[in-house]
């Protein structure tokens, strides 16, 4: 841990709050049941999604409410298990890396994102919302990095190691990058990267730091090489003995 980020603790840890899973898990129903309604839908866009234009005119809670929009707006079905989903994710790397530090991971997660979204609308002139969909995926992410070994049940049948994902969906999301998704079309393909590198940025940092304490480099890139390089040698020492 850095210095500066110890003063940082020691001087605001008493505000940290305590099970920040257990209530953005709560803030997603609530956000689930409010956009799965039209009326609701109008009322989160209108008075509560990150807006750079709104925020910028005052409405600073637009901030905070962000938060409220859920990992799925689909069925029922997939929003209540992308919720739980995120809270096993979220209540896990809470309790490993601590309350403040998991403060400061989610909530610095949005503010890059919402940073960025200001700064899109800064560039353009566009008013596009801020949907924290990436920052469940840098919750995810943390996880990986800390448990890339764990197993889950992918469809809750085929168990699947934890980086396996992880490098899924850093792949998904450099295509899109590349390409854009959805909201390129309607916001530009500038917002969509802008997005994906608001996304990274916690997770490189997150990666970097905790790398470092455990022996590594810090480099996620010079990481892998090492690994790879390792595993031929083991490779090679093992096929010396057949």
């Amino acid at each position: 841990m850095s210095s500066w980020f110890y003063r940082m603790k020691m001087k605001y840890q008493r505000y940290a709050i305590s099970n920040l899973a257990a209530y953005a898990s709560i803030c997603f129903a609530v956000g689930y049941m409010m956009i799965s309604s039209g009326v609701g839908a109008g009322l989160y866009y209108n008075y509560l999604a990150f807006l750079p234009k709104q925020v910028l005119h005052g409405q600073i809670w637009r901030i905070f409410t962000a938060i409220f929009y859920p990992p799925s707006t689909g069925s029922l079905f997939w929003a209540v298990i992308s919720i739980l989903i995120y809270y096993s994710f979220a209540s896990t790397v809470e309790r490993m890396m601590g309350e403040f530090e998991y403060n400061v991971y989610f909530f610095g997660s949005i503010l890059v994102g919402e940073l960025g979204t200001l700064i899109y609308y800064l560039i353009t002139g566009v008013n596009a919302p801020f949907l924290p969909l990436f920052t469940h995926f840098a919750v995810f992410m943390a996880f990986a990095i800390m448990y890339a070994e764990a197993q889950v049940l992918l469809f809750f049948v085929i168990p699947v190691k934890v980086k396996y994902i992880a490098l899924i969906e850093v792949a998904m999301y450099i295509w899109t990058f590349i390409v854009g998704d959805g909201s390129s079309y309607v916001y530009g393909l500038l917002y969509t990267r802008i997005s994906i590198i608001a996304a990274f940025i916690p997770v490189v940092l997150f990666y970097s730091a905790t790398c470092k304490a455990s022996g590594g480099t810090g480099n996620i890139f010079k990481d892998i090489k090492r690994n790879l390089e390792q595993k031929k040698r083991q490779k090679e020492w093992r096929d010396q003995w057949r």
